[in-house]
């Protein structure tokens, strides 16, 4: 599961749709999946009827707690490197999974057999001229300064103007940047906030925190005119070695800045004493930026690596040749953090293997569970493809490839439902997240009828409506296809060196693959295609310990995670009912600017709407094809 898109869906649109956990007392929806409770769900459709009466061996008993284990314990294994795009353990993973879909007698339904292959960033990586001088004496990189990874390339010479913290926080009645000219120039910015320390300072709530991040400082010297930005440690409030942190290559959007940490050690060297400068605002929390009388020249050349990796697709066709161009979906990404790197939860463990098993091992064993299932049972008269995504833990990557380019036999427009499985393998006394009920019309009340059908899975469905979610389901829900995304939860071990295979609850992940398999043998039986349903979701409360509520203005775009060297974010959905929808604003459209805020990256655009309260009134300039479009739109709230 990549915690980068949730991250960014949350800072871009409303929270997701309520996930509830299951009571004695709870509504039929939550209870469905219990034992004696037959009258608190809809009877069998025909579709079920007819599933359940085929043959005289089950093929949903094939799906088995043990072997998925198994496959579990081989894709988790250390010799797989943690299956990170650009190890040897992703190209191992990819090929295995390829060798059990030949195995089934799956047809191959990518663009070189199984595969779907594209590149991929990996890693950032200093080439070419990196340098940097201050009053012209030449600074050591990596001991004395180094680039952040989300420096633009280029060079830049200028005055060096202390511009404090770096913040402008109109709510806040602080702006570092008030009566100061810092266009053309390069300014030094410390570290958090002014008074740390002071429990009543305005930057110690949750909602001014972004002000510490060097994300936010870099672009907000960029919107002031800066030509480069050089970040220090705050070390007169956080005492330690002047150490620049090590070098983890993690890649990043660019800034549209130059932007380089530097030393303490090295400022005093070149006569400047950051501590000297940053005392009176410690003193009253009140702004003192000011030149300093030196000169900079900085150089910086950040590379970002690519590396090839590929989804996995394979094809069950449909029996019914007026129907099997219809698709059902049924995938999990396969790609895990390799060795960590920078969304690794355990960062003092970079470059020990994590191994990923429940995220994501354990939705690939599922996959490969219901695609032995689909085979046993015979065509249904839909096609039902499975896929292995790769390129999720970077950005929803694989996905976003497959909805541009889907196979031949499975087009977007005809795909009747997704299922996706991501983290489906340690189910907590058998509570299970089943997101996206509410994108198709009838889907939350067929999913109970599903589970409840003798035999009744051991599971308590806790529904969510919503199809947006940071997982691969959320590419297909931007493109109108309806979804259900499975999840048993977050834990300790999540993005961790301990997500191990020993740790995968066998039977909860058997009763998990059933359901997916009856969702989606359901979903291909039925005689009518699903009614895709895009109404606005509703406020919701959140799943408890894996994300905060959202706050700030709220536009309701939906980017496309496909990488983009031109400038702006493209738009793949607007969320029903949204400030953007009200605005004009389509899929396909390229946002460009928000409240005269360039948009290159969502990180640009996150900073835009965090700077605006809902009911404000701003301009958004956007692209539709080759014309160049504005509008004026009024800032919504999230819920």
């Amino acid at each position: 599961m990549d915690l980068a898109i949730l991250a960014l869906l949350l800072a871009a649109a409303p929270a997701p749709t309520p996930t509830e956990p299951a009571r004695a007392d709870a509504s039929p929806a939550l209870v469905a999946a219990q034992p004696g409770r037959a009258d608190a769900v809809p009877p069998p459709s025909p579709a079920q009827r007819e599933r359940a009466g085929e043959g005289a061996a089950d093929p949903e008993s094939t799906i088995q707690g043990a072997p998925m284990k198994a496959d579990v314990t081989w894709l988790a294994d250390p010799l797989r490197t943690g299956r990170g795009v650009g190890t040897p353990g992703n190209a191992a993973a990819a090929d295995w999974v390829a060798g059990r879909f030949r195995a089934l007698g799956l047809a191959p339904a990518g663009t070189e057999g199984y595969l779907q292959p594209f590149d991929a960033p990996v890693r950032a990586v200093l080439r070419g001229e990196n340098a940097l001088s201050l009053g012209g004496a030449p600074l050591a990189l990596q001991r004395d300064w180094q680039p952040f990874t989300f420096s633009d390339p280029g060079k830049a010479e200028g005055e060096v103007v202390f511009a404090g913290y770096g913040v402008t926080a109109p709510e806040l009645g602080y702006d570092d940047y008030a009566g100061l000219d810092v266009k053309g120039k390069v300014v030094l910015v410390a570290a958090h906030f002014p008074r740390e320390a002071d429990p009543a300072s305005p930057f110690r709530a949750p909602q001014a925190y972004r002000y510490g991040e060097w994300r936010y400082k870099t672009i907000n010297a960029r919107e002031h005119g800066a030509a480069a930005i050089l970040a220090v440690r705050d070390g007169w409030n956080h005492a330690g070695k002047d150490e620049l942190p090590p070098w983890r290559g993690a890649v990043s959007s660019r800034a549209g800045l130059l932007a380089a940490r530097v030393t303490l050690a090295a400022l005093a060297r070149a006569g400047v004493d950051a501590a000297a400068l940053a005392a009176p605002a410690q003193q009253d929390g009140r702004p003192h930026s000011r030149p300093t009388g030196l000169r900079a020249r900085l150089a910086t050349d950040v590379e970002q690596e690519r590396a090839p990796t590929a989804n996995v697709l394979a094809l069950l066709p449909g029996g019914d040749p007026a129907r099997a161009g219809e698709c059902v979906v049924v995938g999990a990404h396969y790609d895990h953090l390799g060795y960590g790197g920078d969304e690794s939860l355990s960062p003092e463990e970079t470059g020990k293997v994590h191994p990923g098993a429940d995220d994501n091992a354990s939705g690939v064993a599922a996959v490969l569970a219901v695609a032995r299932a689909m085979k046993e049972a015979g065509p249904a008269p839909r096609t039902v493809l499975f896929a292995a995504f790769s390129g999720e833990e970077l950005g929803l990557l694989g996905s976003a490839l497959y909805v541009r380019a889907p196979p031949a036999a499975c087009p977007l427009g005809r795909t009747q439902l997704m299922v996706n499985l991501d983290m489906v393998g340690r189910a907590r006394e058998g509570k299970v997240f089943v997101d996206g009920a509410d994108t198709a019309k009838g889907l939350r009340a067929e999913v109970t009828a599903l589970a409840s059908r003798p035999p009744a899975l051991p599971l308590r469905l806790a529904f969510g409506g919503d199809g947006y979610g940071p997982s691969d389901q959320t590419s297909f829900f931007a493109k109108g296809v309806p979804v259900l995304f499975l999840f048993t939860g977050a834990h300790v071990d999540y993005h961790r060196p301990t997500d191990t295979a020993d740790k995968i609850d066998a039977a909860g992940l058997q009763a998990v693959g059933r359901l997916a398999y009856r969702a989606a043998r359901d979903a291909a039986l039925r005689p009518a295609r699903l009614e895709v349903v895009r109404a606005p979701a509703p406020p919701s409360r959140e799943r408890q310990g894996e994300r905060e509520r959202g706050y700030g203005a709220y536009l309701g775009t939906i980017p496309d995670f496909e990488e983009r060297k031109d400038p702006g974010i493209k738009v793949s959905g607007v969320r029903p009912g949204s400030p953007a929808e009200k605005a004009g604003i389509a899929g396909g459209d390229v946002v460009l600017e928000v409240a005269g805020t360039r948009i290159g990256s969502l990180e640009d655009l996150t900073f835009a709407l965090r700077a605006h309260r809902p009911g404000d009134t701003v301009d958004v300039v956007f692209a539709r094809g080759p014309e160049r479009r504005s509008a004026k739109v009024t800032l919504g709230e999230r819920k």
